[in-house]
């Protein structure tokens, strides 16, 4: 697989996946983009200083679409996430972690079909599965469908899984792009919404992985980043009062347990 040269043509959906040290969840996350029914994508690897043998295992996969990009240093989540959508170079571009995967083999040529009849929307997600570590199933995540139910409820529950999204790529250039807090993924679907309508599919095309060490929604420093995020956006959004509250309430809730827990 050749890592440096560039893609001739442009796809039609650049697929933007970050791994740090997870080679024994990328197959998984690989394959399913594989399956897809959709064949016109590239996926873009960005390893980010990975020791765990990442790079045999992606030079394992001789597919021309997939495209690697290897960095000897860590510079971490944001650094990475900022310096992926310089790569967006198709119609759409798509997120995918690389510890979750697409278990829709339609989902793309799902999303795809459905903005290409409905002009107005700037992107879409999909419902998703929630797994542990090992792959078992944790139950599902629901989500609003429709622009004006997302609208209603997105500044007090994230409606959109990070790796369900597909957006329009002509919109996504005109954002500024994600920022440097927790939450990053809702913020950047907070300014996608100030260009054009929010959607979901109604079918489970994303499995979403939760992790045991991973940081709790309700711990201060992603209260504080979601606080931050409703307070720059209350304005374009409903119900801001009330969700500025709840905010509150957790960062009150989040300061007492680590005060607590002295």
């Amino acid at each position: 697989m050749d890592t440096t040269t560039e893609v001739k043509t442009k796809p039609l959906v650049t697929i933007l996946m970050l791994t740090y040290n997870r080679a024994h969840f990328l197959p998984e996350a690989i394959d399913s983009v594989l399956h897809q029914t959709c064949s016109d994508w590239e996926l873009v690897i960005i390893d980010d200083g990975s020791t765990d043998g990442t790079k045999d295992l992606i030079a394992s996969y001789t597919d021309p679409r997939i495209r690697y990009i290897r960095h000897e240093d860590n510079a971490g989540l944001f650094v990475r996430r900022v310096e992926s959508l310089s790569y967006a170079t198709g119609v759409y571009t798509a997120i995918l972690d690389s510890d979750d995967y697409w278990p829709g083999e339609n989902k793309l040529t799902e999303q795809v079909a459905f903005l290409d009849i409905n002009p107005e929307y700037v992107v879409v997600g999909t419902q998703a599965e929630l797994i542990d570590a090992e792959g078992k199933n944790l139950g599902s995540y629901q989500v609003a469908t429709t622009d004006s139910d997302i609208r209603n409820i997105i500044l007090r529950r994230n409606q959109f899984i990070h790796s369900s999204l597909l957006i329009r790529t002509e919109t996504l250039k005109k954002t500024d792009g994600y920022q440097p807090t927790l939450a990053e993924d809702l913020e950047l679907v907070l300014q996608l919404g100030k260009h054009g309508k929010l959607a979901n599919l109604p079918f489970p095309h994303t499995a979403h992985r939760e992790h045991s060490d991973s940081e709790n929604d309700h711990g201060i420093k992603m209260a504080r980043g979601v606080d931050w995020i409703i307070a720059r956006h209350a304005y374009a959004y409903h119900h801001a009062i009330s969700a500025r509250l709840f905010s509150k309430l957790r960062l009150s809730l989040g300061s007492l347990k680590a005060f607590l827990s002295q």
